[in-house]
């Protein structure tokens, strides 16, 4: 899904209860969990190690409308493709363990 308003409600809602509480007195700790990503990342870092590897390298670079592509024809592969989305998920297990090359994809 592309990215609307519809995303920030809750960000909006918690901002607007945080500045209420904040002007009645109280301490408030700002945290903001944007939705589980994960899997789509791990997508898109798969497919672009397939077709796109020189996107990843050092200086490589994609434009914002491309990714949106690329992600769409990503996500038909990870319907169709067992080995594809099996790699597409151990992508995610490697970008939130910090790894290196997933975190700079």
């Amino acid at each position: 899904k592309e990215m609307h308003v519809g995303h920030l409600r809750s960000t909006i809602i918690g901002d607007t209860l945080s500045r209420v509480l904040e002007f009645r007195g109280h301490d408030v700790v700002r945290l903001n969990h944007v939705g589980d990503w994960g899997t789509q990342f791990g997508m898109l870092i798969s497919y672009l190690r397939d077709h796109l590897p020189e996107a990843l390298e050092e200086g490589g670079e994609v434009d914002l409308g491309d990714l949106v592509l690329l992600y769409k024809k990503a996500k038909i592969r990870f319907d169709e493709d067992d080995e594809f989305k099996a790699r597409s998920r151990e992508a995610v297990v490697a970008l939130q363990g910090g790894d290196g090359d997933s975190l700079r994809a």
